[in-house]
């Protein structure tokens, strides 16, 4: 579905159509799974995370303006969710039962490497750690440039700043970053 019809659906569901409402989480429902995914690294949070982004859109949903995109709209409650909770501290710390078992087994490869396949792993893991050291700025410039591959100038238009500015604040942030990761590597 396009941003036209997503927005038609949402403007349909602020007049109280529930109907549509169901259609727009059909349509978003697998992109947000996905997006939560990409940075909670856990399927489940993922689609938890998804399930309160779906509650808070309804809740809020005379907030949304028809005038801009229902999409970026929802990604953007989407995205603030996903990174309030990795910001938790008991997240960074939370283990569920069975973690010790599963990283015991042996990963297939299907085709890999499995110590790329472990090494990935850690690296997301110290990444996701690293994220909490940066400044709530340059989290999600990093996030929504780097990770989600965002356009740089409508990151910078959505954000409210100068393309410079962003660009700056993504400088500093891949700067700590790099440095994070390289102390947590040291220290192992």
């Amino acid at each position: 579905m396009d941003d036209r019809e997503l927005t038609a659906l949402a403007a349909a569901f602020q007049r109280g159509d529930e109907g549509s409402f169901k259609l727009l989480v059909d349509a978003l429902t697998r992109t947000l799974i996905a997006m939560a995914y990409r940075y909670i690294g856990d399927w489940e949070w993922a689609r938890d995370l998804t399930q309160e982004t779906w509650i808070r859109v309804y809740d809020r949903i005379r907030r949304y303006d028809p005038a801009r995109s229902f999409r970026a709209w929802v990604l953007a409650v989407h995205r603030n969710g996903c990174l309030s909770h990795l910001r938790r501290a008991w997240v960074r710390q939370e283990t569920t039962p069975g973690d010790e078992v599963i990283k015991e087994l042996p990963i297939a490869h299907h085709g890999r490497n499995p110590e790329e396949d472990l090494e990935r792993s850690e690296f997301h893991r110290r990444l996701l750690v690293a994220l909490g050291e940066l400044s709530e700025s340059q989290r999600l410039v990093f996030v929504r440039v780097d990770l989600e591959q965002e356009d740089q100038k409508e990151v910078a238009q959505d954000l409210g700043i100068k393309p410079a500015t962003l660009r700056a604040t993504l400088h500093f942030a891949r700067k700590r970053l790099a440095s994070v990761l390289r102390q947590s590597e040291e220290s192992q």
